[in-house]
């Protein structure tokens, strides 16, 4: 299965990477304004111009910044950056969200997610619902262990696309993945799992049983409490 990463951290490379990117989900490189010239930069992060340079290729690639003869290396407006995108994702995490990101990762999960558990009800073989058990099965012995529920939890969901049979929707799943970690990260508490591991549960019997209404339900059920957290902690 193929899993959606955040960029590398290690290495000068890496830092340049996500100090810059970081300066810029934060709003302290606004769009239209310059990045740094190249000196300023590589005085203030101790790096060369080529890891500098490659850098800002990275930075391009996710929408954040274009370059131009005559007018450099510009930010972009936010309506051109991939917001899907893992790095981007995680910026925006760490600059601390509003709740208008949590309430679009909200509403998005609930235009897509159910209609996957429906198909997935359907057409889910007999090896993948019980990869889906097994994932289950890590996060119910993973307890109310953060670290130990999340990577089982983002695996559960990814599943289920697959389990679509449509290579749309299980590219979309790997996408998605940065944006459950967004979500889970902030809005998951040591009470929330009492209550979010018996509705994954749900889930599994659900798609386990072919059924594709109470399999859409239950994972209406699991977003509705996920909502309820969020509002829970405002």
């Amino acid at each position: 299965m193929t899993i959606a990463r955040t960029y590398p951290r290690r290495g000068l490379h890496g830092a340049v990477v996500h100090e810059i990117g970081f300066r810029i989900v934060s709003g302290d490189l606004a769009p239209g304004e310059p990045l740094p010239a190249e000196e300023e930069l590589t005085g203030e992060l101790p790096v060369s111009r080529t890891v500098l340079r490659e850098a800002v290729k990275v930075l391009a690639a996710k929408g954040l910044v274009e370059s131009r003869p005559k007018t450099g290396t510009r930010v972009r407006e936010r309506r051109f950056w991939n917001l899907l995108d893992p790095d981007v994702l995680a910026w925006r995490l760490e600059r601390g969200e509003d709740a208008s990101f949590l309430r679009d990762i909200i509403e998005l999960r609930r235009i897509v997610e159910p209609e996957a558990a429906r198909l997935a009800a359907q057409r889910a073989t007999d090896e993948e619902v019980g990869e889906i058990e097994k994932t289950f099965r890590e996060m119910e012995a993973a307890g109310t262990d953060p670290d130990a529920y999340l990577d089982p939890d983002l695996r559960f969901h990814a599943l289920i696309f697959e389990a679509c049979h449509n290579e749309l929707l299980a590219q979309m799943g790997t996408t998605l993945r940065g944006v459950f970690r967004a979500l889970f990260v902030a809005a998951r508490s040591p009470a929330s799992y009492g209550r979010a591991t018996p509705l994954h549960g749900a889930i599994v019997e659900a798609i386990a049983a072919h059924d594709p209404p109470l399999s859409e339900q239950a994972v209406r059920d699991l977003i509705d409490d996920t909502a309820a957290d969020i509002e829970r902690a405002r």
